[in-house]
């Protein structure tokens, strides 16, 4: 059960990037100090009252982290939970460690989301270059051979879609355990953010996501689909609340077929940065919400106040937004701190025509189409 925890209270945070910044920003905003351990030079660590640069899963540096603390939290899911249950109370961790383990292994995540009857995608596990042939008899073609591990990036990836694909495949293959998984074409991408402290359990609007070479390029709120898909999405989203042992936010990612069935595509740990839009949009930030869980203070229930979208900043988007800046007085513009992965973040407001008729006038920016 999370216990009340006051301000003045010290939050750890493990893991950094934009994620990890920006939960600290957020914890001090509800008057908490913060000690953060990431890797040497990372973003998150100049937002921390205390800052811990090192390995995240060295067990001294999440013991030190763990003797600062009074409660801890991690930003995204590769923490070694075994490790990080091993040194902190289990009352720092209202989280838990159990998502972490069904997060981190794509073949987990698949039988953890296949036994609560949770629709998926076609599987299955190859772990020797004879398996790949018996998964695709069992997936089909096409389908995406992808490591079991998450984190390993999507150059080792590959895209199955005839017998000689399998022959190729079955020569690459390293020594690590996959999984084939079947292939759709071009599906509408959907996400939702789910808040629960206990038996509380607070489902967000579901966003709308648009990718482009894997990056995520635009979130939309609210989503251009119909309720009753929306209402699915929710449902989907708060059954895994109630089975899921957690406390906090976490997020859940859903594929939409061209004949409207609804796939489960993964699950997230804590906020995302497709739920950024939401701070914009019902006026309250998926982070602040996150750390209102942990700390066992009581959950709003968000609501769109506001439609709209919001544009990830890369390096490569830097000269289009200082343009923008320049020109958009009514655009919301959030900038990281140098060295973040993202520059930073725009918020636009709108309906769905106006949002792409501004947001397309740029010739740069786009809500936009891709995978």
């Amino acid at each position: 059960m999370a216990q009340f925890i006051e301000p003045g209270s010290v939050v750890g945070i493990i893991g950094g990037g934009v994620l990890g910044y920006r939960l600290a920003l957020a914890a001090r905003r509800l008057g908490m100090h913060t000690v953060v351990l990431a890797g040497q030079g990372d973003v998150a660590l100049q937002a921390a009252d205390m800052s811990l640069a090192g390995e995240i899963n060295n067990e001294e540096n999440l013991k030190r982290l763990a003797s600062l603390a009074t409660v801890i939290t991690y930003a995204d899911e590769t923490i070694d939970g075994t490790l990080l249950s091993r040194v902190a109370r289990a009352e720092q961790l209202p989280s838990g460690t159990d998502i972490l383990a069904v997060t981190q292994d794509r073949y987990l995540e698949k039988v953890y989301l296949d036994d609560l009857n949770m629709n998926i995608l076609p599987y299955a596990q190859v772990v020797t270059p004879n398996d790949i042939a018996k998964a695709v008899e069992t997936v089909g073609f096409p389908a995406l051979l992808k490591p079991i591990q998450k984190g390993v990036g999507v150059d080792q990836q590959l895209r199955l879609t005839q017998p000689q694909d399998v022959a190729r495949a079955a020569q690459l293959l390293q020594q690590r355990p996959y999984i084939v998984e079947a292939w759709l074409d071009q599906p509408e991408e959907f996400s939702v953010l789910v808040a629960k402290v206990d038996d509380q359990v607070t489902v967000l609007p579901v966003v709308q996501n648009f990718f482009d070479q894997h990056q995520l390029t635009a979130s939309l709120v609210p989503p251009a689909c119909d309720d009753a898909v929306q209402e699915e999405i929710q449902r989907v989203a708060g059954v895994l609340a109630k089975k899921m042992a957690y406390n906090g936010v976490f997020g859940v990612e859903l594929f939409l077929t061209k004949n409207r069935t609804l796939y489960v595509k993964r699950l997230y740990p804590g906020p995302q940065l497709f739920g950024d839009v939401l701070e914009h949009t019902t006026g309250y930030s998926p982070y602040e919400l996150h750390l209102r869980a942990l700390l066992g203070w009581p959950l709003p229930t968000p609501v769109v106040t506001l439609p709209g979208a919001l544009l990830p900043l890369r390096l490569g988007d830097s000269t289009a937004a200082m343009t923008q800046v320049q020109i958009k007085p009514e655009w919301q513009f959030h900038f990281f701190p140098e060295g973040a992965p993202l520059i930073g973040e725009i918020a636009v407001f709108g309906e769905l025509a106006e949002l792409n008729s501004s947001i397309n006038a740029t010739e740069h920016f786009h809500i936009g189409t891709g995978n």
